[in-house]
């Protein structure tokens, strides 16, 4: 059995193909090498959803498990013939998930090597092919997550950062949420930024988050951050920022101005809740 490696990628924009490196795989069908880069799993999470985000971490964390404890076939049986001992993790099936790879996940088509698998051969690999920072230097936050990174400090004597809910907090809370920035004073204070140069898809999720909350706690004083779209670039993001902007029930707070959140939560007493 020769021995291969398949480049295993999250797609960040399934329209476009954009794709960032995440893990190496390493196998000749009998013994397997694979790891992921903490890093770069954590520099997706400021380009991709929370819940696509926490499929991919899951995603890594069984093909671990999988070559760790279950793909070992003691008697040396297999579907595929001339493949090795291992049932899932072999070279026609990664083959087939490179052709049939998902929206979220994506593996390389298997590339034959001539080495021993061997953990310092994979290691060599590793850092070849993921732990290259150059590649990780392109790819740059959005100004809204450097706005949000630069801001929760300042405010974290006040507001609880990216909470969760889910129905066991709130009964009418159909599907889980986390939310901004959350505290209380006399009401319940809520803040939830937008990024309006994301996908519509991703800006959807992200404003039905807040709408829930919103509708849930409709005494609450609720903030709306988010910048102007470039209106070419995104007209319909700029159509849905024209509209939050005239919403009476939120008000609405552009990036350059968020000292007016800070104000009112010091000026109000607002208390992470």
């Amino acid at each position: 059995m020769k021995t291969f490696y398949s480049i295993l990628s999250a797609v960040i924009n399934p329209i476009s193909g954009e794709k960032i490196s995440l893990g190496l795989l390493l196998s000749d069908g009998n013994t397997s090498f694979f790891d992921f880069s903490g890093s770069r799993l954590s520099l997706i999470g400021s380009l991709i959803d929370k819940e696509r985000k926490k499929f991919i971490s899951q995603y890594l964390k069984s093909i671990d498990n999988v070559i760790k404890r279950i793909d070992i076939n003691q008697d040396q049986f297999t579907i595929f013939a001339d493949s090795g001992k291992n049932v899932i993790v072999n070279e026609p099936y990664i083959e087939y998930l490179s052709t049939y790879s998902q929206n979220v996940i994506s593996f390389s088509k298997p590339v034959a090597i001539d080495v021993n698998i061997e953990q310092s051969i994979f290691e060599t690999l590793f850092s070849k092919f993921i732990d290259e920072e150059t590649v990780v230097e392109s790819i740059q936050k959005s100004n809204i997550q450097i706005v949000k990174d630069e801001f929760f400090p300042r405010v974290k004597n006040h507001f609880s950062i990216e909470k969760g809910f889910t129905s066991d907090n709130f009964p009418s809370v159909l599907l889980p949420v986390t939310i901004d920035l959350f505290g209380k004073n006399e009401h319940y204070v809520i803040g939830q930024f937008l990024d309006l140069e994301k996908n519509i898809y991703h800006i959807k999720n992200d404003y039905f988050d807040y709408h829930q909350m919103a509708e849930v706690l409709k005494t609450s004083k609720k903030f709306i951050i988010s910048a102007e779209p470039q209106k070419t670039k995104y007209p319909q993001q700029h159509h849905f920022w024209n509209e939050i902007r005239k919403q009476k029930k939120n008000t609405y707070v552009d990036i350059s101005e968020l000292d007016i959140i800070e104000v009112y939560a010091k000026e109000h007493d607002v208390m992470p809740e």
